[in-house]
């Protein structure tokens, strides 16, 4: 099996940032790369940006496909083969010194409890953060790195969480363009309002209302790659009132303008 120390990915770097710690990297695929097992040194968080993959594990078999974000722990096997040609990726590599400079633990997450909402914005954050690439920067992308960190729920967290809890955000995924009301999410999950409102962030480390407008604008990010149509339509489509607040929201949760976001 193949072995990949930091900063080595089987596609070429466009190009690398180094944080002191935290490695962010572009990497692309043009052709045909080595498709056996292999390993990271160090924890990983990728976000494919163009093209995909077939992805092997040691339990399970999925597709890697644009707009994906996908967790690695260090040392774990995995394979890639039939990758669209052009592929793209973003990686953001976090080397042992970086948690053992903040005393924090190594996060034992897969890539189905990883929330890929938050994941993928605190990446963005951060590659944003490369391009500004100012003496600021190592520090802004520590603080990001962190706080997504210390908001990562544990693997068990799931099973925890209440039926009511499930139920609202399967309600939110499943109409995520439409403005459902608190009265009616109520109604549906069986619980008080109250209840909601006051519990909700104990489960999902941010209001109702930034959860709801996260699902969004993670939508907004395919819909902006994936189509020609324009910024107002997507914003309303994601059940934004107007242009400006939707780009207002997507600046705010991403880093990115929309049409620089869309040249990514």
């Amino acid at each position: 099996m193949l072995q990949l120390t930091t900063g080595k990915y089987l596609g070429s770097n466009k190009r690398s940032w180094d944080a002191d710690g935290v490695l962010i990297s572009e990497t692309e695929y043009h052709s045909k790369v080595f498709e056996g097992w292999h390993y990271h040194d160090n924890v990983h968080i990728t976000l494919i940006v163009q093209g995909g993959n077939m992805e092997q594990r040691e339990s399970r078999e999925s597709e890697a496909t644009a707009g994906q974000i996908l967790f690695y722990t260090g040392g774990e096997l995995h394979r890639n083969f039939n990758t669209l040609h052009p592929s793209r990726n973003i990686n953001m590599e976090i080397h042992d010194r970086f948690f053992s400079a903040y005393d924090i633990a190594k996060p034992t997450l897969n890539s189905t409890a990883l929330n890929q909402a938050r994941a993928k914005f605190t990446l963005l954050k951060t590659y944003r953060e490369c391009l500004t690439n100012d003496e600021h920067s190592p520090t802004a992308i520590h603080a990001l790195l962190i706080h997504f960190l210390s908001v990562t729920p544990v693997d068990n967290l799931e099973a925890s969480q209440p039926q009511w809890a499930k139920t609202v955000t399967a309600i939110i995924n499943d109409r995520w363009n439409e403005n459902i009301s608190l009265e009616e999410l109520s109604r549906l999950a069986d619980v008080h309002p109250v209840t909601i409102s006051k519990c909700f962030p104990k489960y999902f480390f941010c209001t109702l209302g930034e959860y709801i407008r996260k699902i969004r604008i993670e939508k907004a990010t395919a819909l902006i790659r994936q189509s020609h149509r324009s910024l107002t339509d997507i914003a309303y489509e994601c059940g934004f009132f107007d242009q400006s607040h939707f780009i207002r929201v997507f600046k705010q949760t991403t880093g990115f303008l929309p049409n620089r976001y869309k040249k990514i």
